[in-house]
């Protein structure tokens, strides 16, 4: 058996993105952006992102993606989605409340006399200091009978002037965000176990924690970093592309071989809080490639141990221990 650790870092990026958010007079809402869902979760996020600003149930929420007709956004990469898509919806929500209290305080309406930024919201409703309330598709309703809607633009700290124009070209440029570098961290950890006799490797247990801001769902986000950490250990052990001359000899998973259950023993993500003001208005870091950094790393480290023999090229083979 061997032991083995590596850490990994991750420079926290971000990308101008568009949105457009509507909610009906029945209460329910509408966001949407031409973003991609990959199984990364971003559908289920910004449903709970409008829930949440919007203080209404998750599931009156309707998520449309990955239609080029829709306000146009980045790609799902450079760990960047979700840091670029919850900025551009936090931003959307206040321009939503911004113009439903307007409507609501008017002239000849339900909350007249009352100071929009007074009103507070709760359980779906707008309600004044004196205890009157409005739901929110009601207020909604006061503006046009098809509801209200607002477009979202978000251009990030550091992005060049350009940003939603190049943006709308289908240029996606992702920043640093500003002055401020700031990183996503982890750490893993490998118990390996190498046949003595036939040379076999098994990871037993791999651990990791990791420090990426401000977790908006950590459900999906410990899912996300425990399928990196098995993608980090097909890396280490399995997958590797085989050419003979200019043809490919495993183009398919037939050939091509990546983790099964069988393969995988226990894998564990720890989330370790990691408050961040400066970074962006939402303390928000990618950690969507953070899970596969440094797993091969560990694994290899821990070949080492259990053996004493430095493997620097990946995948590591059974012959590579003869």
């Amino acid at each position: 058996m061997g032991l083995g650790c590596a850490s990994a870092a991750r420079p926290v990026k971000i990308a101008a993105a568009t949105m457009r958010l509507r909610l009906y007079p029945d209460g329910s809402a509408e966001v949407a952006t031409a973003h991609h869902e990959i199984g990364n979760g971003i559908t289920t996020l910004l449903a709970m992102g409008v829930a949440d600003q919007l203080d209404m149930p998750v599931e009156r929420v309707r998520v449309r993606l990955g239609d080029t007709a829709l306000p146009p956004a980045g790609i799902s990469g450079g760990s960047s989605t979700t840091t670029s898509l919850m900025n551009t919806l936090v931003l959307g929500c206040d321009r939503l409340r911004a113009q439903l209290a307007r409507a609501a305080t008017a002239s000849g309406q339900p909350l007249e006399g009352c100071d929009p930024d007074g009103l507070r919201l709760a359980d779906g409703a707008f309600t004044a200091p004196d205890g009157r309330a409005l739901p929110l598709g009601a207020a909604a309703g006061l503006r046009d009978p098809a509801g209200i809607e607002v477009l979202a633009e978000f251009v990030p700290p550091g992005a060049t002037p350009k940003a939603l124009e190049d943006l709308r070209a289908g240029h996606i440029g992702l920043t640093m965000g500003g002055d401020a570098l700031s990183w996503g961290f982890g750490a893993q950890f490998a118990e390996v176990q190498v046949h003595i006799e036939t040379g076999e490797i098994r990871v037993a247990r791999l651990t990791g924690a990791f420090a990426a801001g401000r977790i908006l769902n950590p459900l999906t986000a410990r899912s996300q970093l425990v399928g990196g950490m098995i993608w980090g250990l097909g890396s280490a052990l399995l997958e590797e592309t085989i050419l003979d001359g200019a043809a490919y000899r495993n183009p398919d998973l037939a050939e091509y071989l990546v983790p099964t259950a069988a393969d995988v023993g226990t894998v564990e993500a720890l989330l370790v809080p990691d408050p961040d003001a400066i970074v962006n208005p939402l303390g928000v870091k990618g950690l969507g490639e953070l899970g596969i950094i440094g797993v091969n790393a560990a694994i290899a480290n821990a070949v080492h141990h259990a053996t004493g023999r430095r493997i620097r090229r990946l995948p590591i083979r059974i012959e590579d221990l003869a």
